[in-house]
């Protein structure tokens, strides 16, 4: 296809037809007019699509340069070719001043050949930079399109604004938005071209554009494998993805329609649209989680404030504008000197200079008077940094545990009280019982009854029974005087503190180091050895094993009902004729650790007591001296 349509001028017809001759023969993309005049000439460029003009230097009535400088009045980017028989060194050197594109002698025919060339590469050259310059041009007003696009309060406007653009500047004719739905493609906007039938997410050049997300610019869709289903429909094409979910697309009924400047400039317009979307999807998000925050804020009864580096309190939550009793614009800018006595004031100031000098969270409890009663708040107070990195002020959550302190209170009260009260009753029961025991040993020299046998069980069981009664009150206190302890350790020390049957044996094959009270923590394996003995009689082996998450405890006897399990420590819960006392005592032991305890059927069908830490057991080789 001949696609340089070249207007020859020379005033001598059989020259003329040489020339037409030669470069029809010369080159396959280029067509000739002719003219013999430099009016018939500019006739010519009026009314015809000329790529190119040839021209002899002496024309009739006018030399060619003058021919020139009248065509590049009307026609400044045509390329102009000087090819004259009347060659010399002031020729040439007139013609480039006056700007002629190219200057050529006649010749043979290789200077027709060159001609030919010569002529194709000036048109090229010239269609290069017109081209170059309309995408200037076009990019420039895509980029005033794109404040709109950017600007869009709306996913229907960002769309609207981009069709606009397709329309107005890259002078698309049959274009469209399309959105991925669950099985076809949507068009987006009312100025999106609507095909009779949607495509499939699969189909043809939309649906390659989507599946691969990438780019495709088609010439012709008969040459084209991936355009197969489109064959009937367009002859070329420019698809662009648009993020991950939508395609732009353009399509002519002629081939060859779009260039790839239009590639380049669709793929800007859907970087454009890509970016705004994006931008609308993060303000939706963000007014979600603005909205969310805030009613947590107003809905939490905690109170959460913001302040700046000085004090100065910039963001309050409804519960605490109720707690100071200040509405919002009171509130904004005061201080804690503004809002509470002196020395409380310097206190809370005080805890937000910590949180920013040390340049993290802070846990403290702080007081207040609210309402002419003094209030304990739990804080938590987290800095603030600025875009340097440097503290700005503090984020602050208080809740108000008046209520929890004055139980805790009572509570060590009543647990002093509790103490105090087991160890008097017990003083006061292990003297009678001392007496009581003592006449019974005499009774026993003198006399061979077997009733003094069992009165010396009774003597023991009511020993256990306040040695147990004393531990539960004991144990209630939760401070903790916790070391590296072994595990091993602490059960063969258990296991020599308990008298067990010749026919029990213990068992411990692995070892861990968890963090206890060793005094405590024995206890427990002395309990669990006991209640083995005690409510197994079967019992023959007792299993310390070290697990992933703590310790266990198994024995081989009669195990337990599995609906006693649950409520098998609580106070006074025995299985058989215990006091109920030595697994409550565990309980309290494990919960003062932050620890849990649960019962399960051992391996051996015999009860097991599992027992998860607060961090799992560590190698032995931990173990400090």
């Amino acid at each position: 296809m001949r696609d340089v349509q070249v207007l020859c001028v020379d005033d001598q017809q059989s020259l003329l037809d040489l020339t037409e001759t030669f470069l029809d023969r010369e080159s396959d993309r280029i067509s000739v007019l002719t003219a013999t005049t430099a009016d018939e000439a500019l006739d010519v460029l009026a009314e015809a699509d000329v790529d190119c003009v040839v021209s002899d230097y002496d024309l009739e009535r006018r030399t060619g340069l003058a021919f020139l400088k009248t065509v590049r009045e009307d026609h400044a980017d045509v390329p102009f070719v000087l090819f004259t028989g009347k060659g010399s060194e002031a020729v040439a050197a007139d013609a480039i001043s006056a700007g002629v594109t190219d200057y050529l002698q006649k010749g043979g025919r290789e200077q027709y050949a060159l001609l030919a060339n010569r002529v194709e590469n000036a048109v090229d050259a010239a269609r290069a930079e017109r081209e170059l310059e309309r995408t200037r041009e076009k990019t420039a007003q895509l980029h005033e399109h794109a404040a709109d696009i950017a600007g869009a309060s709306s996913r229907d406007a960002v769309v609207d604004a981009a069709l606009s653009a397709a329309d107005d500047i890259l002078e698309f004719h049959v274009y469209g938005l399309y959105e991925a739905t669950d099985d076809r493609f949507e068009p987006l906007g009312a100025a999106s071209y609507e095909p009779d039938s949607l495509p499939a997410l699969d189909d043809g050049v939309l649906g390659k554009t989507y599946q691969r997300g990438e780019s495709f610019h088609i010439d012709d869709v008969a040459r084209t494998d991936d355009a197969a289903p489109d064959q009937t429909s367009f002859r070329s094409a420019v698809s662009v993805p648009v993020g991950d979910d939508v395609v732009f697309q353009a399509i002519a009924a002629e081939p060859n329609a779009f260039t790839a400047p239009d590639l380049e400039l669709t793929e800007l317009l859907a970087t454009h649209v890509e970016q705004a979307f994006e931008r609308l999807d993060r303000e939706r998000e963000y007014e979600r989680t603005t909205e969310q925050l805030q009613a947590i804020l107003d809905n939490t009864t905690a109170i959460v404030y913001i302040k700046d580096r000085e004090g100065r309190y910039e963001l309050a939550n409804e519960r605490f504008r109720e707690v100071v009793d200040v509405d919002d614009g009171e509130l904004v800018g005061r201080t804690d000197w503004e809002l509470q006595d002196d020395e409380f004031a310097k206190a809370v100031r005080a805890n937000d200079r910590r949180a920013m000098e040390e340049e993290r969270a802070i846990e403290v409890e702080e007081d207040a008077y609210r309402d002419g009663e003094r209030r304990t708040y739990y804080s938590v107070k987290v800095p603030l940094f600025d875009d340097d990195g440097d503290p700005k002020g503090v984020c602050g959550i208080s809740s108000d545990i008046t209520e929890l302190k004055e139980r805790e209170l009572e509570l060590e009260q009543e647990r002093n009280r509790l103490d105090e009260f087991a160890s008097v009753v017990a003083h006061d029961l292990r003297g009678p019982l001392s007496v009581a025991e003592g006449y019974r040993e005499l009774l026993a020299a003198d006399l061979d009854d077997p009733r003094l046998d069992e009165i010396a069980e009774a003597h023991a069981r009511m020993t256990e029974l306040i040695d147990d009664v004393l531990s539960l009150a004991r144990e209630g206190d939760h401070d903790v005087d916790a070391h590296d302890v072994s595990i091993a350790g602490v059960a063969e020390s258990a296991q020599s503190a308990v008298d067990l049957p010749e026919r029990v044996t213990v068992e411990v094959d692995d070892d861990g180091v968890v963090s206890a009270d060793p005094s405590r923590l024995r206890r427990v394996f002395e309990n669990c050895f006991r209640n083995a003995v005690d409510h197994g009689a079967s019992t023959s082996r007792i299993r310390v094993d070290v697990t992933d998450d703590g310790f266990a405890i198994a024995d081989d006897g009669d195990g337990l009902p599995v609906d006693a399990r649950d409520d098998l420590f609580e106070y006074g819960v025995s299985d058989g004729d215990g006091t109920g006392i030595g697994l409550a005592v565990v309980r309290e032991i494990v919960q003062a650790h932050g620890w849990s305890v649960e019962c399960a059927e051992s391996a051996d069908g015999g009860a097991r007591f599992e027992f998860t830490t607060a961090e799992p057991p560590r190698p032995p080789a931990t173990l400090s001296n």
